[in-house]
């Protein structure tokens, strides 16, 4: 048997969980912290593998995090979010619009170019998350540097907060090409962007 859900029902679930996992990061990450402190584990002093390791991988982010932005600029994704007619909305209209195609329900009313215009916008959104990916990176290279427990709770928080965005970007861009697969644009129709 199926059960059916209102769209309300089912945002309070996500955000019950969201708020849930939320509570349960901050607790293992304040707990690491604690007994990284309290063990000595993380007295500042790292071997010098990790030393060695923390350098290239600091390296390495930072590198991912350039190539990326020089990526985004040379491919006209960029201009392209940067110059679409989205911009022109209300934030409310496009919250609204994202709803939507998350939803894979278009309303009744709906402005299709607009629709297909922010489901493109949602999948080029995706790629903004590998510089999330170098900053997360980059910070668990500050961590093996200093071995401190501050570095490695500004790691396990970026790590969290990366690993969630990214999920959330993917499976936004996942339901967006659904969209556009739903509703293709007529032949000839200009493009919102």
């Amino acid at each position: 048997m199926e059960m059916v859900t209102s769209p309300r029902s089912r945002s309070r679930r996500r955000l019950m969980l969201v708020v849930l996992l939320s509570v349960l990061a901050a607790a293992v990450i304040v707990g690491a912290v604690v007994v990284g402190r309290d063990t000595g584990i993380l007295d500042g002093d790292p071997p010098a593998w990790a030393n060695t390791l923390g350098g290239v991988l600091q390296l390495a982010g930072l590198a991912l995090t350039i190539a990326t932005i020089v990526w985004l600029v040379r491919s006209g994704r960029f201009r392209a979010d940067r110059g679409s007619s989205l911009r022109r909305l209300s934030p409310s209209d496009i919250r609204s619009l994202q709803q939507q195609v998350r939803r894979g329900a278009p309303q009744d009313d709906a402005d299709f170019g607009l629709l297909r215009a922010t489901a493109r916008m949602m999948i080029n959104q995706s790629w903004y998350s590998l510089m999330l990916v170098g900053f997360v990176i980059t910070s668990f290279g500050q961590a093996l540097l200093k071995f401190t427990p501050l570095f490695t709770g500004l790691f396990a928080v970026l790590a969290a907060l990366g690993v969630g965005a990214v999920a959330f970007a993917f499976h936004d861009a996942r339901l967006a090409k659904a969209i556009l697969r739903a509703h293709p644009a007529p032949e000839g129709q200009e493009s919102h962007d």
